[in-house]
């Protein structure tokens, strides 16, 4: 009995204390909701991505995607409604009430902005795993770029419409400081334009090995404003797009056949016989290796360094990459075929220069 009295004494207590206009007991009852709605939409979430995490063990890409996306809930979003919900415990004038439903409504604009950004990104990381085609990727990328920017300028009206703005007016005073705007950042915006170029037109995809002036390596990022290539020596390089789009790129990938040609030099003391047989010996050599086509070997010319032998061939496509590894295999054959034939390289002098003691000049003569 007395602890029932004492507990009816402590919650008259809480009602006629005010505080804002408000009693105290409904201040604590506002917080004990906001405390037990935030808890359970945490574990609303939690939850969530723990079956869809599930689910998506089993191979399907949906549920993964909708995981990804669900993970990127704000904890701030989360009280942001807890804090609207329990708001409604209290009697608040109107224009607090309405500004408490602003700011719910923004809180979710921007919070289904993330959402869509979470799983458009997520999308294009599954089908960038899935496939090897560095061609549809670049394609999808591009999408995903494209569906990214649309989202935010869709939600971002949307939220400023919501909060009064007259939307139409705005996009109308857009025209005359889009151009001052356009004029601050244009190096940016050349940047974005030149991205959306390669991205649409490929001049090269992911996966590419490129070459532009002197720099070379593996196309690993295609970015809104700069291009990431991997290095053949680990280092990465980073190009602006505007610059990609200006300069000559050699796209090495797309090469179906790679022409080699490769100059060997043969002694003088080589017999007529000799050198007449090294066109047919390159020739049989080169023809005995499937991943290449014969072209032509011929003696070219006469130098002090010995007699020119030129020798072409053509990779096949398959092995346009590995060019340097078949160039070496036949070095070794062509090395080992000349030696059984009895064709002798030629090897480069070595000059000797002595300096006579001054004054010996005329005695040599």
């Amino acid at each position: 009995m007395i602890i029932t009295r004492d507990w009816h004494a402590t919650i008259e207590q809480l009602r006629v204390y005010r505080f804002l206009g408000h009693s105290a007991l409904s201040w604590l009852a506002a917080t004990l909701l906001f405390i037990a709605a935030f808890t359970l939409l945490k574990i609303a979430v939690r939850v969530s991505r723990k079956a869809l995490r599930m689910a998506s063990r089993r191979g399907d890409g949906l549920p993964s995607l909708l995981e990804c996306t669900v993970g990127k809930t704000g904890s701030w979003f989360l009280a942001t409604l807890a804090f609207v919900a329990a708001s409604e415990r209290l009697t608040l004038p109107p224009l607090t009430r309405t500004r408490l439903d602003e700011i719910g409504a923004t809180a979710l604009f921007v919070q289904a902005a993330l959402w869509g950004h979470a799983f458009i990104r997520a999308s294009t990381d599954h089908y960038r795993t899935k496939t090897g085609d560095g061609e549809r990727v670049t394609v999808i990328v591009a999408l995903g770029l494209m569906a990214t920017i649309i989202l935010w300028i869709v939600i971002t009206l949307a939220a400023l419409n919501n909060l009064g703005v007259n939307v139409t007016a705005l996009l109308a005073g857009f025209g005359v400081g889009g151009v001052a705007f356009a004029l601050a950042v244009q190096t940016t915006l050349a940047d974005f334009l030149a991205s959306l170029s390669i991205l649409f037109d490929k001049p090269f995809v992911l996966g590419d090995y490129i070459a532009i002036d002197a720099f070379a390596g593996t196309v690993e990022h295609i970015g809104l404003k700069t291009t990431r290539l991997h290095s053949p020596t680990g280092e990465q390089i980073i190009i602006a797009n505007s610059d990609l789009v200006k300069s000559r790129v050699r796209n090495y990938k797309r090469m179906r056949d790679r022409t080699l040609t490769f100059t060997l030099y043969l002694t003088y003391e080589n017999r007529h016989e000799i050198l007449a047989r090294a066109t047919t010996v390159a020739e049989g050599v080169i023809k005995n290796d499937g991943r290449v086509r014969f072209l032509r070997a011929y003696f070219k010319d006469y130098q002090p360094q010995g007699l020119v032998f030129e020798v072409a061939y053509v990779v096949h496509e398959g092995y346009a990459d590995v060019y340097m590894d078949v160039q070496h295999a036949l070095n070794l054959a062509l090395f080992r075929a000349f030696r059984d034939a009895g064709i002798e390289f030629a090897r480069q002098g070595m000059v000797n220069i002595r300096y006579a003691p001054a004054g010996t000049a005329k005695e040599l003569q």
